[in-house]
């Protein structure tokens, strides 16, 4: 089982360095071969893991294709240039780029009691004959990063949880959307189930029957999620999760072997204050039509919050054809989260071990500055990650 992130989807940047290499039938410093015969030359990767897999070819001193070279996930080096030089030898560039960090990794520290939450769900469904569906609800404050946890569920943590190679295996994802303008919600379940239609066979009408059906084709688990706000209840009503529930419970029979997860994500908004020195009866007004937002937002996240804690309770009875979850909330990072990340085998690959102490002071600079300036030991997940992906890219380049 790797512990190695996925491979990404976007390319990363190539920018040229002063890398030139010869090749005539050799192996080429880098990790490189070119393998050259009449008129076509082959240039494979030369590194233990991967010997011999193609990356380019060229035909009649035109370079036919040009691929990536990645490692675990990683990137190692692009856009290798064919060229002939006045003897006939090969001479490919190599170009290579800043190495761009994962864009998962700096979403990784902590998350580990949502995850040993999930694991024990998920060996619980695996013992189940007839399998239900996996109501997972996902809740924390809107700068806690929902929709990179969703990611990170679907390619690192799920296929670890279950066993499964996460280079090898793709997690289809669907997303429910909410019908947030909906006044009545006794016609909540005919608009989700066109919702699921659309995204899923791009037909309004399928019932929910063909929808499973295309679910039930697919070898490894499908997540279906859908996102809340807490602008959500204030308009609709403390009656939407149940609704929402409701909806599942009355899903089609699954076959044995099919893992339906349907992750619900809550986010409690909070509107955040921003400090200014200027004041003017204007800005008065503004920050009191602010202040009560956030008052109002906060009794409703108080609500709930508790009627979650139900559901992990009582509630459970009502939907009995569900297996439900409620996560513990996403919170702050405090620093030996972070720490325990620097040291783990994802960033170690990035950085290599080396960089390992560097790391970790300079996570020690980014939590002083922070409690220096907020008075806070913990830090958001959002405001996190993007000083972690600064780090990351600036120990890249060196």
């Amino acid at each position: 089982m790797s512990n190695h992130l996925p491979p990404e989807d976007n390319s990363p940047l190539i920018k040229e360095s002063n890398i030139e290499l010869q090749a005539e039938n050799s192996t080429i410093t880098g990790g490189m071969q070119a393998i050259q015969g009449n008129n076509n030359t082959q240039i494979q990767q030369d590194v233990t893991r991967n010997q011999g897999q193609a990356i380019g070819q060229m035909y009649g001193s035109q370079a036919l294709s040009v691929q990536e070279v990645r490692e675990g996930g990683f990137f190692v080096a692009g856009n290798v240039i064919f060229q002939n030089s006045e003897r006939g030898n090969v001479q490919p560039t190599l170009y290579q780029s800043k190495r761009e960090p994962p864009s998962l990794l700096p979403y990784l520290p902590n998350r580990s009691d949502q995850e040993f939450e999930i694991g024990k769900a998920l060996q619980l469904l695996l013992k189940q004959v007839i399998p239900s569906p996996l109501v997972c609800i996902i809740h924390g404050n809107e700068s806690q990063s929902h929709d990179k946890f969703l990611e990170r569920l679907r390619k690192f943590s799920i296929p670890r949880l279950l066993g499964l190679d996460p280079n090898q295996t793709v997690i289809k994802e669907y997303c429910l959307n909410w019908p947030a303008g909906l006044k009545n919600l006794d016609e909540l379940s005919e608009r989700l189930s066109k919702n699921l239609a659309d995204n899923v066979l791009g037909y309004s009408f399928a019932s929910l029957e063909e929808i499973n059906a295309t679910f039930c084709e697919y070898p490894d688990p499908i997540i279906i999620h859908t996102h809340l706000l807490t602008e959500d209840w204030r308009q609709q009503g403390f009656e939407i999760l149940n609704k929402l529930m409701e909806f599942w419970q009355n899903w089609p029979d699954l076959i044995p072997g099919q893992k339906l997860i349907i992750c619900v994500f809550i986010k409690y908004q909070s509107k955040r204050q921003k400090h200014s020195e200027k004041f003017s009866l204007k800005q008065i007004f503004r920050k009191l039509r602010s202040f009560c937002k956030w008052h109002r937002y906060q009794s409703i996240n108080k609500k709930i919050f508790t009627q979650l804690k139900l559901i992990n309770t009582s509630k459970k009875q009502h939907f009995n054809r569900l297996s439900c979850l409620v996560l513990s909330e996403l919170t702050d990072i405090n620093r030996m989260h972070v720490e325990n990340w620097v040291r783990s085998e994802q960033t170690k690959q990035f950085v290599g071990e080396v960089m390992i102490q560097k790391l970790v002071d300079e996570v020690k600079d980014i939590f002083y500055r922070w409690e220096e300036q907020t008075s806070f030991d913990t830090i958001p997940m959002d405001e996190l990650a993007d000083e972690l992906t600064r780090l990351l890219k600036s120990l890249g380049s060196h």
